[in-house]
């Protein structure tokens, strides 16, 4: 169970902010660690060989990862109504997918990344503001549920201590090591290349959930620490757009800049 105990709200990075979701995806640095975190978790997950069977991950994983963080900014941005056309656009967008397989993508595959979206948010919002209170875990927890419900995934948790339980019962038996998770780390390299690839290992092994770092040999070097520590405390926009120039190749960094909430606006006017 959670500790209720209320820690002070840490202020967000743009005042077109306002819950913890919006933060998440609405900034590009934590954006990126959170997506780099879970394209390690999912890599590993049982039913990974559904992102094969369109090829697009192998011949363009960053494009993916872009698309996603359009949606999700689109949802935690979104008017209720809006929200639930986007978590309904999500579901649906597997449909021709699945009919062309066959079969549909499990049940379980969809709430084990729901559920993934939960602690990977958790996550990467502590590398960046420290770890979230109680009312955060609850208001980000409902928002993924919700989402969830509109995206009719049945048998979520009802609430934040049963999240948990069923996060930890799906961590130790629907993972595992595979050839596909080589072949898409082999596909990240690929298209990261050797030094962005090092950086995203290191941030991978930051985030990884201790159940899974047996499956993978990504360390976090101490170099890498005490350079994150040290962006942590000068984090600002001009730090921001920096670390998309590290991480994010040319060709995407216009489109992950975009996912800042703030980066329509001149940055000398903020």
């Amino acid at each position: 169970m959670i500790q209720e105990r209320t820690i002070a709200r840490q202020a967000y990075t743009s005042p077109e902010i306002t819950n913890v979701l919006q933060e998440i995806s609405g900034n590009s640095d934590l954006a990126t660690l959170f997506w780099v975190g879970s394209a390690l978790e999912f890599a590993f997950h049982k039913d990974v060989d559904w992102l094969f069977f369109g090829k697009g991950i192998l011949k363009d994983p960053f494009l993916r990862v872009i698309l996603s963080a359009q949606y999700f900014k689109k949802f935690a941005f979104g008017s209720p109504e809006q929200q639930q056309r986007t978590a309904s656009q999500i579901r649906h967008f597997h449909t021709p997918l699945e009919h062309k397989r066959g079969y549909d993508i499990p049940d379980e595959a969809y709430r084990d990344v729901l559920m993934m979206i939960i602690e990977m948010g958790e996550r990467a919002y502590e590398q960046i503001h420290g770890p979230m209170n109680y009312e955060q875990r609850l208001e980000y927890f409902e928002a993924c549920q919700k989402m969830g419900r509109w995206m009719e995934i049945p048998d979520l948790p009802q609430n934040y201590d049963e999240y948990l339980q069923m996060r930890e019962e799906s961590l130790h038996h629907n993972y595992h090591s595979s050839k596909y998770a080589e072949k898409l780390f082999q596909s990240y390299r690929s298209h990261f290349g050797p030094v962005r690839y090092y950086l995203i290992k290191q941030i991978m092994a930051l985030l990884s959930p201790a159940s899974l770092k047996p499956f993978h040999c990504f360390r976090c070097g101490w170099f890498f620490s005490l350079a994150f520590k040290l962006y942590r405390r000068v984090r600002n926009r001009y730090a921001i757009t920096l670390l998309e120039i590290l991480l994010i190749p040319k060709r995407y960094r216009r489109q992950a800049h975009a996912i800042n909430v703030w980066a329509s606006r001149p940055m000398n006017s903020l």
